[in-house]
């Protein structure tokens, strides 16, 4: 496993706990239905943190991919 997958696994652990964490607390602070508030508020996290790692993962991705295509050309 190359260091780029190890960290994007890391991060998205990590923003798990988070959402975890914020779902504890909508749940705590829920006035009505609070499964649903501590599901919604930690499920907003979770989803908003993961489209982010992959984001930039698929953009640090592409630039190896250019990088990688510019040297390959440089040395045609």
């Amino acid at each position: 496993m190359n260091r780029t997958l190890y960290s994007m696994i890391c991060m998205m652990a990590i923003i798990a706990f988070v959402a975890l964490l914020w779902g504890t607390v909508g749940y705590v602070y829920a006035d009505s239905h609070p499964l649903r508030r501590a599901a919604f508020v930690g499920g907003g996290v979770l989803v908003s943190g993961w489209l982010i790692v992959l984001v930039a993962a698929g953009v640090k991705i592409s630039r190896l991919k250019a990088r990688r295509r510019e040297s390959n050309s440089d040395s045609d």
